[in-house]
């Protein structure tokens, strides 16, 4: 992956961006991640939303401890998970690491988008 770039819809390489992969780092938020990632789900079009990759960075409970993993695939989210903390900035680069969309959105664990947030 290379450098984060802007870009402007004029710019011929907006219309190379499709889809997005949200990144959400966790620590210790549990109570938030179902309302969050359902917010996202449902404020994203389906055919931009490539993937939500939560972070759980070393939450004394797992983050996903309370969520099945139907809900999960259902709402196309992934989980990473470090074994000891790594803080907010290493939890962003491990999940933007790991992102297939073709541009990536951090948001916070605690979030609810509006209604088409990720529409130009």
């Amino acid at each position: 992956r290379g450098m984060a770039v802007p870009v402007e819809p004029s710019d011929p390489l907006w219309d190379a961006l499709k889809t997005l992969s949200v990144v959400v780092p966790c620590a210790n938020e549990g109570e938030f991640v179902r309302p969050t990632v359902e917010a996202i789900f449902n404020a994203t079009p389906a055919d931009a939303l490539e993937e939500i990759i939560l972070v759980d960075d070393a939450s004394e409970k797992r983050i996903t401890a309370d969520l099945s993993s139907a809900f999960l695939r259902q709402h196309r989210t992934r989980v990473i998970r470090h074994s000891t903390p790594q803080g907010l900035i290493r939890a962003k680069k491990d999940g933007g690491d790991t992102a297939q969309g073709d541009a990536i959105v951090f948001l916070d664990c605690h979030v609810k988008p509006m209604e088409d947030w990720a529409l130009p």
